[in-house]
């Protein structure tokens, strides 16, 4: 499921300038394909402005995401991988992945699906590590 979900969705670059550019950055393939608002990438940014870096799930990943109703047309994932950590607050991040969910049970399946995969420093540095999105999409579609 995972890489169904971010399959087409996944960008590479070298840095972002802050976290407000990679939220940016990340978000584009969602809002380029009408299954976000650009107001969704607004308030995104905002919350993080309001409550502070709880985006941050683990070590180099942060999971930026809003309520549905903030601008969310259709249940969507993105990836961000940066080759330079972008600072979120205190932490260095280099994946940053976009959830977008149209509702609560969406949003639960999505979340479980990429927590289980998150749950590994292995893979977490594997996904850092690829050079190219054909690399990071084989090894999601490959993945047990």
């Amino acid at each position: 499921m995972l890489y169904e979900i971010l399959k087409d969705n996944i960008i590479m670059q070298e840095n972002v300038s802050d976290w407000e550019e990679s939220i940016k950055k990340a978000s584009d393939p969602l809002e380029k394909t009408g299954k976000i608002e650009k107001r969704y990438i607004e308030a995104m940014i905002n919350d993080i402005k309001q409550i502070g870096f709880y985006v941050v799930i683990t070590d180099k990943v942060a999971m930026p995401h809003s309520r549905p109703e903030n601008g969310v047309k259709e249940t969507a994932l993105s990836l961000l991988k940066l080759e330079k950590p972008v600072n979120y607050g205190e932490h260095e991040v280099n994946l940053v992945f976009i959830l977008a969910a149209e509702n609560k049970e969406k949003h639960i399946g999505v979340l479980k699906e990429l927590s289980d995969f998150l749950d590994s420093d292995e893979r977490i540095d594997l996904l850092i590590n690829a050079k190219s999105i054909e690399e990071i999409e084989k090894f999601l579609k490959n993945r047990r």
